[in-house]
């Protein structure tokens, strides 16, 4: 039997970011969470997290702010840090939409990944050899064709198709497509769902940046 954690999304179809559609939240009566893209009858409905973009906004010409007596107005500055984390986070976004339309997942998700494994460093090395932004394995490189998996375009397109087999194998249980992810299919398989707490911590790390990712293209 499949061993789920409370508080944690399964069951939910792995699809294009804009074709998620509305996520519905429910709670069974044991307490365990469930998002879905479905309607479900018999469940407790907590939440319905819509997924319509607002209009855009026609563009409007800024106006220099009045100077303050006695000089110049000042800009507002923007965080040195931030700046840089946030330009980090967009400098593989053509590769990330590419990955996206080949293997058929959200550009969130693959955002949210990449984000817990290396935090957009192309150049990380885990203790236990894990390489590149999605921390690929070098079996799993070698089995995804990545022959450089220090190189961004290669590295997301290999962990994306990683990603998209994972989905094939678990039909799009998130729970299991990350677990499998981070600990192994042989470690899902003899746990028979989530084998790890600190794969559990994992899944709920990602899947959180993967909601915050899809609140930030909203916007």
């Amino acid at each position: 039997m499949r061993r789920l954690v409370p508080g944690i999304l399964f069951a939910i179809l792995i699809l294009p970011s804009e074709a998620f559609g509305d996520i519905y939240r429910y709670q069974t009566d044991d307490g365990e969470v469930i998002l879905t893209t479905e309607p479900r009858k018999g469940l407790k409905l907590l939440e319905v997290i819509r997924d319509s973009k607002p209009a855009a906004k026609p563009a409007k010409v800024a106006k220099a702010p009045a100077p303050r007596s006695g000089g110049e107005a000042k800009p507002k500055l923007v965080s040195g840090v931030k700046a840089a984390s946030n330009l980090r986070e967009t400098a593989y976004d053509a590769f990330i939409e590419e990955a996206s339309r080949l293997y058929n997942i959200p550009v969130e998700f693959i955002k949210a990944v990449i984000k817990i494994e290396s935090n957009f460093n192309p150049r990380a090395v885990s203790s236990v050899g894990a390489m590149g932004l999605m921390q690929l394995m070098p079996g799993t490189a070698d089995h995804m064709r990545v022959s450089d998996p220090f190189d961004p375009r290669e590295n997301i397109l290999g962990g994306t198709k990683y990603l998209r087999r994972l989905s094939d194998r678990y039909d799009g249980d998130i729970n299991l497509i990350l677990s499998g992810y981070h600990a192994g299919p042989g470690n899902v398989a003899k746990a028979g769902g989530i084998p790890f707490e600190k794969t559990q911590q994992y899944v709920r790390n990602v899947y959180n940046w993967y909601v915050r990712y899809r609140e930030d293209a909203k916007k």
